[in-house]
């Protein structure tokens, strides 16, 4: 896990995307996601999907999508890390595949978070997201 977070701060594209990836499947395991977390792989996960490749920024969405998976303490961390704008923003710039995750992403942070469901409308997420 910590490897994996590590990539995520490379300066190569394609070992963020390695890091990405790893860290996407790590990420389905609770255990794992603790260790994710306490690594700090949150804010650079976030950062991929800004400046990362297009494959990591898929990676990074899918990542985030597990991680605030059913952890109210992982949907606020990654809500502070400021992931809500570029999830959205994947919304309508991203790949296909992008669109999915992003759109997954977000309907888990917004899952029984009402300051989520309110930073996503207020980032234009459900607009957005009607006209996927």
């Amino acid at each position: 896990t910590v490897t994996a977070v590590r990539q995520l701060a490379a300066r190569d594209a394609e070992e963020q995307e390695r890091g990405a990836r790893a860290l996407r499947v790590l990420s389905r395991c609770a255990g794992n996601q603790t260790a994710m977390v306490a690594a700090g792989a949150i804010p650079l996960l976030v950062a991929l999907l800004t400046s990362g490749t297009a494959e990591a920024k898929v990676k990074a969405a899918g990542a985030l999508r597990h991680l605030a998976s059913g952890s109210s303490e992982n949907q606020a961390a990654i809500a502070d890390a400021g992931a809500i704008p570029p999830l959205v923003a994947l919304l309508t710039s991203g790949t296909a595949e992008a669109k999915v995750k992003a759109a997954g992403a977000l309907g888990n942070l917004a899952s029984g978070s009402s300051e989520n469901q309110a930073a996503i409308a207020d980032a234009g997420g459900f607009r957005r997201s009607w006209r996927y």
